[in-house]
């Protein structure tokens, strides 16, 4: 990373993923959303009569979509997001396996969720410039600046 950003390259990849991501999770959290128990039913889980929370989370996995939709137009915008998906989709395959684990038998589709959710956490960690965050910040003008 130089004084002017990240390399054209590397945007291109951080655009690449985030369409994908925003493709994805359009699709997958639009279909949560309008018919729950479809969606939730073609991983092999039951959502019961009440499929309130997963038509919820369909509608986060939408603003999910948005916010890397978002990330194609502004990719070093939004590269903040990565981090907060390696984080949420952590937490989020440790719960899940939890409760996989405690399942008799666990659905073969519940593991499939867990693997693309950890497909995306470590995709998000590929992609996040660890070491050039500082740099990043400096030409934001956000390093040394206090709250």
């Amino acid at each position: 990373m130089s004084e002017q950003g990240l390399s054209d390259r590397r945007i291109q990849l951080i655009r690449l993923v985030c369409f994908f991501f925003a493709s994805s999770s359009f699709v997958i959290g639009a279909w949560m959303m309008i018919d729950p128990a479809a969606a939730w039913g073609s991983m092999g889980l039951n959502v019961g009569d009440d499929p309130f929370v997963q038509a919820l989370y369909g509608g986060a996995i939408m603003g999910e979509g948005a916010m890397f939709a978002l990330g194609v137009v502004w990719p070093v915008r939004y590269l903040v997001f990565f981090q907060y998906l390696v984080i949420y989709k952590t937490l989020a395959c440790i719960a899940g396996i939890a409760v996989l684990l405690r399942m008799e038998p666990a659905p073969m589709g519940a593991w499939a969720v867990i693997s693309g959710w950890a497909f995306a956490g470590l995709v998000s960690a590929a992609v996040f410039p660890w070491g050039s965050w500082p740099d990043v910040e400096s030409w934001y003008g956000a390093r040394g600046v206090k709250p």
